[in-house]
């Protein structure tokens, strides 16, 4: 630490050049944040998916309805622990652009199913106690104002109410916390499906989904297997896949994102050595001077050489955090505008190293020069 103040120096002995630099690395690193985030993001995303359900829906299509009366095959089956049925009620809300999703389910059935709902048991008695009650996760409920007690309209995209019209006022029971983790319930507005199922115009008495729990998830293939092999040659023959093998799906159909960042990240950081690389070299050959003083005041070659790495690693970090932060603050901002709600994975880790090595690559020919340099011919000019 005692060489702090001599490394500082040497940092901002040119100081329009240092910012510059500082701006140019810490630019190329809010790139890698958002990049790195969303990857991460995705990553975790598929890690979290429940391997223990499984979802079964119809073999033509999701918008084919299945009859309710599958419930009680699928509660027959054996190695099913639990069993709810889900009714997609979400819609355009307030305005055309903005989509709020929704899901019609048995409160029972969903809470005996999900292990990740962090919803108060009081708040699961409000809802079950009032038909036209609806839960609603805290996120939509600051986005859009929505407090205990409000009645709001939902208008699906799919479903008229019997009484005239689109929407389906829902009564607010209860406001519980969001869980971007859970890609079942965790940012959903939920419904009673009784209430919904009662008072659509079409497909009472069926769902679009059933979400199947089971006890052992190694042995979810079997089981999918098992179930699909019931139904078969019936009017509503279906497909049945884990969470986790849904997620992946989803993600496939992204494409090859790792290789997207990597190819991305690698052309901004290989631009990005060039740059800095001739940075630290000009700073170099204008401190010769100033390094063979150095040499003559007891610094030997190693010490130089690793006074210039570390100088280089205190700006490559300096800058690299910087634009980490501001990744992390932009990253929302992005996935809103991509219409994309992937909760940011952890870009710090990966950024401090790649930091790091961009600072050890690009000192290594300054630090190599500063190490063998002569200090008669440094004075002398030559």
């Amino acid at each position: 630490m005692k060489f702090l103040p001599l490394i500082w120096a040497g940092l901002w002995r040119r100081p329009g050049r240092t910012m510059l630099t500082l701006v140019s690395i810490a630019s190329a690193f809010v790139i890698f944040g958002v990049l790195q985030g969303f990857t991460s993001g995705l990553d975790r995303l598929v890690a979290n998916a429940q391997a223990d359900v499984l979802v079964t829906a119809s073999r033509v299509g999701p918008l084919d309805l299945m009859p309710l009366a599958d419930l009680a095959v699928l509660k027959r089956t054996p190695g099913v622990r639990a069993v709810a049925r889900i009714v997609f009620f979400g819609g355009p809300f307030r305005q055309p652009g903005a989509f709020l999703p929704a899901q019609a389910i048995d409160p029972d059935e969903a809470r005996a199913l999900d292990d990740q709902l962090r919803i108060a048991p009081a708040q699961w008695q409000a809802l079950k106690a009032t038909r036209s009650g609806a839960l609603v996760p805290a996120d939509a409920a600051k986005l859009y104002g929505f407090k205990v007690g409000d009645r709001i309209p939902l208008t699906p995209q799919f479903y008229a109410n019997k009484n005239g019209g689109k929407a389906f006022p829902v009564d607010v029971v209860g406001i519980y916390p969001s869980n971007p983790d859970d890609n079942v319930f965790g940012g959903v507005v939920l419904l009673n499906y009784d209430y919904i199922d009662q008072s659509r115009v079409s497909g009472p008495g069926t769902v679009n989904d059933y979400l199947v729990r089971i006890d052992d998830p190694l042995k979810s293939g079997t089981l999918a297997l098992a179930i699909d092999r019931q139904f078969a040659n019936s009017p509503h023959e279906t497909k049945t896949y884990s969470l986790r093998q849904l997620a992946l799906a989803s993600v496939a159909r992204l494409g090859d994102v790792g290789l997207a960042v990597r190819l991305i990240a690698g052309a901004v950081f290989f631009a990005l050595l060039f740059s800095v690389g001739s940075v630290m070299i000009q700073a170099g050959r204008e401190r010769i001077v100033e390094l063979a003083v150095l040499k003559t005041l007891g610094f030997g070659d190693a010490a130089l050489a690793a006074l210039t790495i570390a100088e280089a690693v205190l700006l490559c970090l300096a800058a690299a955090i910087a634009g980490l932060l501001i990744s992390t603050a932009l990253y929302p901002v992005v996935m809103k505008t991509i219409h994309f709600n992937v909760k940011a994975g952890p870009a710090l880790p990966a950024g401090l190293i790649v930091a790091v090595l961009l600072a050890l690559v690009t000192a290594t020919i300054p630090a190599w020069r500063a190490a063998r340099l002569s200090i008669v011919d440094a004075l002398a000019g030559r």
